[in-house]
């Protein structure tokens, strides 16, 4: 059985342009499904859940200055391919990356890394205060202990 799979065509379909609509009304806004409540640059991480949710890390510029006025700290996103709607899930402390995500087997655990926070001096993360800032690993759960996603 020897079956041609070739093809002269391809048909894109863009589920998400990262970009600032708070500064900018051309193609630097992001698509459609980006607004000011989700507005984010610098994806980074992605990863897709068991149930087809996109996960989306960043480790961006998170100066809130010029174009990325708004933006603030790296974060966490997660979008429905089949919707288009992106939702942001967390935002981390000041000057990390948010990074690496994995679930328990039940999915009602969520670990997330915070990479090197207060890489500019402006973060205390964990402990607050005036300790050294910490990358560390997150776990994240819901009160009733539902399936987060």
């Amino acid at each position: 059985m020897n079956e041609d799979h070739t093809s002269s065509e391809f048909k894109w379909n863009l589920f998400v342009l990262a970009g600032n609509p708070a500064v900018y009304d051309d193609a630097n806004a992001g698509s459609q499904n980006i607004n000011q409540d989700n507005m984010f640059n610098s994806p980074d991480g992605l990863k897709f859940d068991s149930k087809g949710l996109l996960w989306i890390q960043t480790d961006g510029n998170y100066s809130n200055a010029k174009g990325f006025q708004g933006q603030g700290n790296n974060q966490m996103l997660v979008g429905d391919p089949e919707t288009g709607e992106i939702r942001r899930f967390l935002v981390g402390p000041n000057e990390c990356e948010i990074t690496g995500s994995a679930w328990n087997a039940e999915r009602t655990t969520m670990f997330i890394s915070v990479q090197h926070p207060g890489e500019k001096g402006n973060s205390h993360w964990p402990d607050g205060g005036q300790s050294v800032p910490r990358s560390s690993v997150v776990a994240i759960s819901r009160k009733d202990g539902a399936v987060i996603g």
